[in-house]
C-alpha cells in the first residue's frame, strides 16, 4: 500500500488548525485531550498511468473553559477561511461547497489531476469537552 496526495493533504493537521484558530474560542487543546488520526491509501499502476487513494481521519478533542453556552459557528467559520486560504495557496481549485449546520462544512477542490474533498464537523461531548473532526479524501482522476 502507497498514500499519495497533494500538499495539502500531507501537511494537513486538525491540531494546527485549531490551534491558529481558537483565540476567539473558549476552550483549550493540550496533549491530554488529542484525538487519534490514522491514514489509509491505495496506489495502482497500469499502462494507462497510475492512480491513488487516499483517506485519514483526525480529530481533536479540547476542553471548554466555561459550561456556558459555546457558540460553534466563530470557529468554524475561521477554520472554513483558513482551509479556503491554504486550498488556494496550493494552486486548488475549490469546486463545491456545503453545510448542514454551524459545526459542519465540507470543500471539495481539484489540484491538477487530483480530486479532494474535506469535511470538519465539531460536537460537543459531555460536560466540558468539545471534539472536531476532520476527513480528507484525495484520488487521481
Amino acid at each position: 500500500m502507497w498514500s499519495r496526495g497533494t500538499s495539502f493533504y500531507s501537511r494537513f493537521s486538525v491540531r494546527e488548525l485549531v490551534e491558529r484558530n481558537k483565540s476567539s474560542t473558549a476552550f483549550t487543546c493540550d496533549n491530554s485531550t488529542s484525538g487519534g488520526g490514522g491514514g489509509i491509501g491505495s496506489y495502482a499502476a497500469g499502462s494507462r498511468g497510475s492512480s491513488f487513494s487516499s483517506h485519514k481521519s483526525e480529530s481533536i478533542g479540547c476542553r471548554l473553559t466555561s459550561n456556558e453556552s459555546f457558540d460553534e459557528a466563530p470557529l468554524f467559520s475561521a477554520l472554513k477561511q483558513d482551509i479556503e486560504q491554504t486550498l488556494h495557496g496550493t494552486g486548488a481549485e475549490i469546486t463545491d461547497r456545503g453545510s448542514s449546520g454551524p459545526a459542519n462544512f465540507f470543500l471539495k477542490y481539484v489540484v491538477e489531476n487530483v480530486q479532494g474533498r474535506i469535511e470538519l464537523t465539531g460536537t460537543r461531548i459531555g460536560n466540558g469537552y468539545y471534539d472536531v473532526n476532520a476527513l480528507l479524501e484525495e484520488k487521481s482522476n
